[in-house]
């Protein structure tokens, strides 16, 4: 984990995990501008992405499509396995 989430869960430092992933489960995913459904399935693969910022609660509940929160799509984690991190570094999961 690094530091990433020292002190009871809050980032010591900005971080960012870009991750190659299987879809465990079915999901639909509504983005906000352009307002476009995206319906994720079972067994797909695609890379997604999770960050924080410094100071903030370390957050991974959920995968992000792109860090453009407008246009991305968004799953939760328990419906996502990591295959390979591409980028970054992973912090421990929220306890």
């Amino acid at each position: 984990m690094g530091d990433h989430g020292a002190g009871r869960g809050v980032a010591a430092q900005d971080w960012f995990a870009g991750a190659r992933v299987r879809i465990l489960g079915a999901h639909r995913s509504f983005s906000m501008e352009p307002l476009v459904l995206r319906a994720f399935q079972f067994g797909e693969e695609l890379e997604m992405v999770q960050w924080g910022r410094s100071g903030q609660r370390v957050g991974t509940g959920m995968w992000w499509t792109s860090q453009d929160l407008d246009a991305a799509h968004s799953i939760p984690a328990q419906k996502v396995e990591v295959l390979e991190v591409l980028e970054g570094q992973l912090p421990e999961p929220d306890g």
